[in-house]
């Protein structure tokens, strides 16, 4: 069964996760003006296409192809400057070094076992003195019925904190949190967001 979100990215009048998040708005008067910015897993593209309206360069990568259609149609309507593309987290190989790496909502669809070499993998290549926003649901909720195929990975609660225990940590917080979608599904889920600088 799919995911509910495959069926709402096809609605191009909104944004099936919402508007971009407090923290990516927060983070960006610690960018440099030219900060390259990848947004891996990026949705229909809520934070790539907002950081892409400041003026900068954002890749944005998901492995949704009904995803990435949205957010190239408001890449054309908006002539943003975003690079954008169908890929895996799995497959996706590093060309170089980014300012900002943002992992928002993702991380518990993966693997346990494969958790650790990507986020090792997205510190190698954040650049000295980048920054990682990473959010993942944790086991402080169960997990809703209809996702328990999908959310594979859940993280324990702070365990995010732990892989970035050699960064410094800008910004942690834990909560949970009500969310009701378009087709009238509702979930409570528990999160943790960090954001660290390396």
């Amino acid at each position: 069964m799919k995911p509910f979100w495959e069926e709402e990215y096809l609605n191009i009048k909104r944004s099936v996760f919402g508007k971009q998040s407090k923290e990516v708005e927060e983070i960006v008067p610690l960018l440099k003006k030219d900060a390259r910015i990848l947004d891996a897993g990026c949705g229909d593209g809520r934070h790539a296409a907002y950081l892409a309206s400041l003026g900068f360069c954002v890749d944005a990568f998901d492995i949704s192809e009904n995803a990435v259609n949205k957010l190239k149609f408001i890449k054309e309507k908006d002539r943003l400057n975003i690079n954008i593309w169908v890929c895996d987290m799995d497959d996706f190989e590093f060309m170089y070094e980014y300012d900002l790496i943002i992992v928002h909502g993702v991380l518990q669809y993966i693997a346990k076992e494969k958790q650790q070499g990507i986020i090792e993998k997205l510190k190698r290549y954040t650049a000295q003195g980048g920054y990682n926003i990473i959010a993942v649901f944790t086991d402080e909720e169960p997990i809703p019925d209809d996702l328990k195929d999908a959310m594979v990975g859940v993280f324990r609660e702070g365990e995010i904190k732990k892989y970035y225990a050699d960064w410094e940590t800008v910004m942690f917080q834990s909560y949970k949190f009500n969310d009701e979608h378009e087709n009238g599904l509702k979930h409570c889920h528990a999160l943790n967001k960090i954001i660290a600088k390396k």
